[in-house]
């Protein structure tokens, strides 16, 4: 907690310092900006573009802090440009160059947008995660074993029936082809009992007649 309270006290102080220290160089960048032969509305948003763009170009460096040096020190270094050129009109505001004040909007948009790009680059480079739920302990495991062998149809199986071959002896067949076998053998004038297994030579012929 008294670590907290510390790392809050040590925030404001810098936040302070930053507000004071943005109010006394706003007035020496306006009048810059004044002096170099800019409107004197518009002068006032001077100072907003020359310490804003520190502010950003700092932001940038800081999120882009990941990547390596070599992706913070193009705006480390716009930083610290702009950051001189604040100190230049804070500290010799005599000196200042006309053009060179003119020359600073027109800079500070082009890098700008410049700096908005790169952390959209970076924004588009970082991996997607997707967090899944985590499985019920409750859930019963699937079992994975070898799925039953398939049921030929009834027909197919009355034609494998009829259609095996008989060595000696008449094999059982299945009441409902045997039915069938039997309806057939009287509508073709075969003399077949009405009950009873059927002779050998009927299903031959039903075979011969049914594939015919």
């Amino acid at each position: 907690m008294a670590m907290e309270r510390s790392d809050n006290a040590a925030a404001s102080i810098i936040f302070g310092i930053g507000g004071l220290g943005f109010a006394l160089s706003y007035e020496a960048l306006y009048t810059a900006a004044v002096s170099a032969g800019m409107s004197p509305t518009l002068s006032y948003g001077y100072p907003l573009i020359v310490e804003g763009f520190v502010t950003i170009a700092t932001w940038t460096a800081y999120r882009l802090r990941d990547r390596g040096w070599k992706a913070t020190a193009y705006p480390w270094t716009l930083a610290m440009l702009f950051f001189a050129f604040s100190l230049w009109a804070n500290a010799m505001p005599e000196s200042l160059l006309g053009p060179v004040v003119r020359g600073v909007p027109s800079v500070a948009l082009g890098f700008a947008v410049h700096l908005f790009t790169q952390l959209r680059k970076r924004r588009s480079a970082e991996p997607v995660t997707i967090e899944l739920p985590d499985a019920d302990e409750t859930e019963e495991p699937m079992d994975f074993a070898p799925w039953a062998e398939w049921e030929l149809p009834a027909r197919d199986a009355q034609a494998a029936l009829i259609s095996a071959p008989v060595f000696g002896a008449e094999k059982p067949r299945p009441s409902g082809v045997v039915a069938q076998v039997r309806s057939w053998a009287k509508s073709a004038g075969l003399e077949v009992k009405d009950t009873g297994r059927l002779p050998v030579n009927v299903y031959e012929a039903y075979e011969k007649a049914h594939t015919a």
